[in-house]
């Protein structure tokens, strides 16, 4: 096990693993100074992060720059290129722990994070600073067992309280995705303008409506302009060419091709059954 000290920068190296499916390699603190952002080339393993204090920003391939502040976790995938830097004004101070092996990302993905979606939003927990200190202690006296033991003390504790906390955000995220497609959907709002207007990754939102949806937001748009097209055609006098660009289609023809292929029948046809 390595010690190297630098300022306010401390970090344990432990290149002996006791296994090779889950093991601590490293773990350190650091109180960051202002400094440019840069560019991290890939490593091999995961590092957990937790801002104790400050401010900084991350952004992987998967994902844009996001704003990280005090009590929120976020993690550096294995292999993924990263630029994270403190915020100039108030540079951050985060504790870290870095795993090696077969089942890290499994056990990360346990308490909600993956290489698409690498960070929970929290506030300043002592508790969960403590547990990354535990480790870094337990690896600081060359404790294999006990610093592996309490790595799985920290997991323990996110998954108990962090993944219901990523359940409410990424709910709330759904909410909001939802509520915007409700007021823009007749503007023909792309799947990646909706996205991109939200930071995420097209493939994120995919699993968001895969999980309260159970489909995925191309049919669930689809079906929203199907939806006011039928109350257009049942409630309203407007012309089948203005339903069509009222309810978001492209053209009046998609329209009707679309709305025969779902309805077996064409927007007259269906307007018909409810004129008295």
């Amino acid at each position: 096990m390595q010690n190297v000290f630098t300022n306010n920068v401390s970090i344990l190296i432990n290149d002996q693993p006791i296994s090779q499916e889950f093991h601590l390699y490293e773990a350190g603190y650091e109180k960051c100074r202002p400094t440019k952002p840069t560019e991290f080339a890939p490593i091999n393993y995961w590092v957990l992060h937790y801002c104790s204090d400050g401010e900084g920003y991350l952004s992987t391939p998967f994902m844009e720059k996001q704003h990280i502040t005090a009590g929120d976790l976020f993690m550096i995938p294995a292999n993924c290129r990263n630029i994270y830097y403190p915020n100039r004004q108030n540079p951050w101070t985060y504790h870290w722990v870095g795993f090696v092996g077969d089942l890290s990302s499994q056990y990360l993905e346990k308490i909600g994070l993956t290489t698409e979606n690498c960070i929970l939003k929290g506030t300043v927990d002592k508790k969960l600073e403590s547990l990354f200190k535990n480790i870094y202690q337990e690896a600081k006296k060359h404790n294999h067992f006990g610093s592996l033991s309490e790595s799985f003390q920290l997991l323990n504790y996110l998954e108990h309280h962090s993944v219901t906390q990523h359940e409410n955000q990424s709910q709330q995220l759904f909410n909001q995705i939802k509520m915007a497609i409700h007021e823009n959907f007749s503007n023909n709002l792309s799947i990646s303008q909706l996205a991109s207007e939200y930071n995420i990754d097209r493939s994120y939102l995919f699993k968001l409506f895969q999980r309260y949806e159970q489909t995925n937001p191309s049919i669930y748009v689809q079906n929203l302009k199907l939806q006011k097209a039928c109350s257009l055609l049942r409630k309203s006098s407007l012309t089948i060419t203005e339903i069509s660009f009222e309810a978001g289609f492209s053209s009046p023809s998609y329209f009707s091709k679309f709305f025969f292929q779902k309805k077996e029948m064409t927007p007259r046809q269906y307007r018909q059954q409810f004129l008295t």
